[in-house]
């Protein structure tokens, strides 16, 4: 549900507390980027989050985060795609 909630929320606006990228966008894309890592978020499920998630890790003050990796975890296919 918090995914949906993220999609709620990109509909009625730019990002997740207004019209400008804020600390709550980060924290939320920052969660987010984790579980992708695994490969285990049902982008399938939310357009709109996944949307909005597409564009907060295509910002360049997000992009080193997907250059970081765990040993011996493969990322997932949709971890380092900016156009997943």
């Amino acid at each position: 549900y918090h995914l949906a909630y993220i999609g709620w929320l990109a509909q009625r606006r730019n990002y997740l507390a207004g019209d400008r990228l804020t600390y709550a966008d980060l924290a939320a894309a920052a969660h987010l980027s984790a579980i992708d890592y695994l490969g285990d978020v049902p982008w399938n499920e939310d357009d709109a989050a996944k949307a909005w998630y597409a564009r907060v890790k295509s910002r360049p003050s997000f992009r080193p985060l997907l250059s970081e990796w765990l040993a011996g975890v493969p990322a997932s296919r949709t971890y380092v795609d900016l156009d997943f």
